[in-house]
Order: C-alpha cells, then structure tokens, then sequence
C-alpha cells in the first residue's frame, strides 16, 4: 500500500512564487473524532502566499503544507457523524494543498447534493469569512435600539473584485438587501464588473481615482460610510478614516497595503468614535470554526439558490501548477476565487 501523496512544498525563503513545488509527503493518519478527505479540488488565498513567504505560519501544531480548504471525499473516518465517500468541503488551517488531508470533523460541510465539488472549492474559505465578517463581526446587523436598520446602512469593500469582496457584496445586496455598496478595485474591468453584474452603487479603480474617499463622502451628502471591509490596511488608512461616518465600523481583515502607518490616526479614530475590530479565520478554535459553519450552512448555504447567490470562479490551475497559481493571484488579476484541482473524481482509490 502506498502511503505517499502529493503536496505542496516550499523551497526558503518562498518570496518568489517560483520556490513551490510539488513534494511526496506521508499521508496524514487522523485521530479520534477525524477524518481523512480525499482532496478534488483545493484552492488559494492571501493567507496561502504570506505562508509561502514566512509572514503567516501555521497554528501550532498544525499541518504546514499550504491551503486553507479543500473538498472531496471522506475516505477514512474516526467519526461517528461523517461516513465513508461522504462528499465534504473542509476549512483547516493547512493542509488543504495536497491529495489528503486530515481534518476534524467539526470543521467539515456536507457539499449540498446540488452542487458540484467544483464549485464548492469556491466556497469554504471566502465565504466564511464574509459571512463571519458581516454577521459575527460587524454590529451592523444587531438589532440595537439605535442603530439604522441593516438595508438603509452605507457600505465600502475595499478589493471588491476578490473572492471575500465578491461574496460580501453578494451578502449585502442579495441577502440583507441594502441599497448603498460601494467597492475598490484595480482595474476598469474589475470596476465595469462590479457595477454591472453584482449590482453596487458605484465602484472605484483606486489606480487612477485615487480620490476614492472624497468621491465617497460626495455620494453621501458628506455623512460617510457606516462600515468599511479593509483587507488593505496601511495604505488606505487615511481614506478610511476620511470616509467613514461618525460612530462607523472599520472591519480590518488583511494587510495587501502593510502594516505600518505614520499620521494622526488615533486623533480620527477618537474624532469619529470609530470603532476598529480586527479579525482572521485561520486560526481560530476548532469549536469557533463549527458554529460558524454551522450558522452559514443555516442562513446562507441551505437557501444559497434562493437568494439567487453566484459561485465566482475566475481561474482553475492544477496541483502542479501551484507556482502559477500564486504568480496569478499576486498579479491581481482575478475576480472571484483561483481553484486548484488536485486529483480527478474518478480517482476514489481504497487506502
């Protein structure tokens, strides 16, 4: 019996995409209440490429091949509630980059019997995030005595072309319903996209409208945004500061702009009383992780064609093409999620 697989490996320091190649590791074994998946297909994320460039290591005690997600086939299971060939999408925090993986079997979905596993590799990581963004994290869908009611409130999501902003926009517009989404991007295309086919308000390329936030605070009668989605950090800090409404939401999920600023930042934040919340989903408990899961298979996945929801693939790569992959991501080119194919769905061999 063969016990080798392929993955995903990194040859240091892993600052250019072209240090991934594949490897032949051990197949995990699982522990009580695990499973091992069978991997069709995995995917990308930011997380992935500040990994590969020692930025973003794994939780201790966690695998550290690369990827966040992955969905195929229970093929071994210590669980009494996931059988054999059971069609799974896992959220792990690594190890998704290869052709099995170990997971908990808390942090496993049931792939609806509607949807393929294609595009269920669309769905695990971006989705989650957004869902635990704007209904975990954000207080603007509380019901507070004070507060506005969710659909009259003023949004910007800053990468708005990306897997996490395509899916919060679908979030806000499709399920919540609110009127006022404005989004970033970096290019026209992107910008035309966002637009035209998932409906916002309006939506800037921050390349040549650098104004973004004057432009913001115009469309909104100089009141500001209720909340901002900031995977950019440093680099942006100003404009959201500018724009954000009195008592606003700035959700800061990521850092593609850097981490260090320079400026009055905490004389706005006092001026505004906005309120910064940070967040991340790699490394979160396992428990934390499976009442997020459970919450959107609830509220979002179960009624996902109801709400008339869309999986966004941009671009499929094989394992092998992993390098390719991240050079892609990097280059920012995509709208919607970068998917990896690992194995066929033929192949269910015995272990």
């Amino acid at each position: 019996m063969n016990n080798l697989m392929r993955a995903v490996a990194i040859r240091p320091p892993g600052l250019q995409p072209e240090s991934l190649y594949i490897n032949k590791r051990e197949i995990p074994s699982i522990k009580e209440n695990e499973c091992l998946v069978k991997v069709v297909y995995s995917a990308i994320n930011r997380a992935d490429i500040m990994q590969r460039k020692g930025l973003y290591p794994a939780p201790a005690g966690e695998s550290d091949i690369l990827g966040l997600e992955a969905v195929g086939f229970v093929t071994r299971t210590n669980s009494s509630i996931w059988q054999k060939d059971s069609r799974v999408m896992a959220l792990v925090a690594g190890g998704g980059n290869a052709e099995y993986v170990a997971v908990n079997e808390k942090n496993l979905i049931k792939v609806p019997d509607w949807m393929s596993l294609r595009n269920a590799a669309a769905i695990t990581e971006v989705w989650l995030t957004a869902f635990q963004l704007l209904f975990w994290i954000s207080s603007v869908t509380k019901e507070e005595q004070w507060r506005k009611p969710v659909q009259e409130s003023t949004f910007l999501v800053h990468a708005g072309a990306s897997g996490v902003g395509t899916s919060l926009i679908q979030l806000l517009k499709k399920v919540l319903n609110v009127k006022n989404v404005f989004a970033t991007c970096g290019s026209e295309l992107k910008k035309k996209y966002l637009e035209e086919s998932l409906g916002i308000s309006r939506a800037f390329n921050y390349k040549l409208e650098e104004d973004f936030n004057e432009k913001i605070m115009n469309l909104t009668e100089s009141r500001g945004v209720d909340v901002v989605f900031d995977c950019v950090g440093a680099s942006f800090w100003q404009k959201n500061a500018d724009c954000l409404a009195v008592d606003g939401e700035w959700i800061f999920y990521g850092a593609m702009g850097g981490v260090r600023i320079e400026g009055d930042f905490f004389s706005k934040i006092l001026r505004k009383r906005i309120h910064l919340k940070a967040s991340t989903l790699k490394t979160r408990s396992i428990d934390y992780k499976h009442a997020l899961m459970k919450d959107f298979e609830t509220r979002v996945l179960s009624q996902f064609n109801a709400f008339n929801l869309q999986v966004l693939i941009d671009k499929e790569f094989d394992l092998e093409q992993i390098a390719e992959a991240h050079k892609y991501m990097e280059s920012n080119a995509n709208i919607g999620k970068i998917i990896i194919k690992v194995t066929d769905l033929e192949e269910k061999e015995e272990l």
